[in-house]
């Protein structure tokens, strides 16, 4: 039998090598919802306000794009890079997100609800807002980002570790963990406490927690 005192340790995310393509720099052709784009490079241009909704990109690169108010919704964005990304405002509902990087970029408000994230790594980023709400995520890396809302209600995380991560608000309502590292991760807030069910914390970040806690259980908690 198991002893339920011994510490377990998460499985963390299972991230496979990509391998390098050549792309070819955009020609400045006008993107449209449902094109399929493949080894493509978008650099230093502003993509902002496109409908780019069911559009496919496969093995692209973004480096230093404007996104800002364009439409990804049911969008699919395979084995591509995005660095230094830029978007106050960025819609991805329903989107699939498969072996792909975000590396230095800004983004604002971004919606990312019943989105699908598969083997995602994200790195020195800043994200205002997460609207991660009923998304599915798999073997998802964060690394020393810093996110001011992270709303994760009816979310199923699976091998998803957050690595030197700031993170002031993080939402689990009936969220689904399984091998989630928050070890790393400086928790300020944290709402749906049952959603912890599944994630590894420390003991500080335990302690931290164990008022939202007892509030949670409804445990009172007085001098003798």
């Amino acid at each position: 039998m198991p002893n339920p005192l011994e510490p377990v340790q998460p499985v963390p995310p299972k991230i496979a090598t990509r391998k390098q393509v050549a792309r070819t720099p955009w020609d400045g052709e006008r993107l449209l919802d449902g094109d399929s784009h493949a080894t493509v490079s978008y650099e230093q241009v502003e993509l902002t306000d496109l409908d780019l909704r069911h559009s496919t990109f496969s093995e692209c690169g973004f480096t230093g794009v404007d996104l800002t108010g364009s439409d990804l919704t049911g969008a699919h964005l395979v084995e591509t890079e995005l660095t230094e990304i830029e978007a106050a405002h960025l819609k991805a509902p329903r989107s699939l997100w498969r072996h792909n990087t975000l590396t230095r970029s800004r983004l604002g408000a971004v919606e990312a609800y019943e989105a699908t994230l598969d083997q995602l790594v994200v790195s020195d980023s800043k994200i205002s807002y997460l609207n991660g709400r009923g998304s599915i995520w798999s073997d998802v890396l964060m690394q020393r980002c810093v996110i001011d809302e992270l709303d994760l209600l009816g979310a199923k995380l699976t091998r998803v570790r957050f690595e030197d991560c700031q993170i002031r608000s993080l939402g689990l309502d009936r969220a689904s963990c399984r091998s989630v590292d928050l070890r790393s991760a400086e928790l300020r807030e944290v709402t749906g406490l049952a959603g912890l069910a599944g994630c590894t914390i420390t003991p500080e970040q335990l302690y931290d927690l164990s008022g939202a806690l007892a509030a949670h259980l409804g445990i009172h908690v007085a001098q003798h």
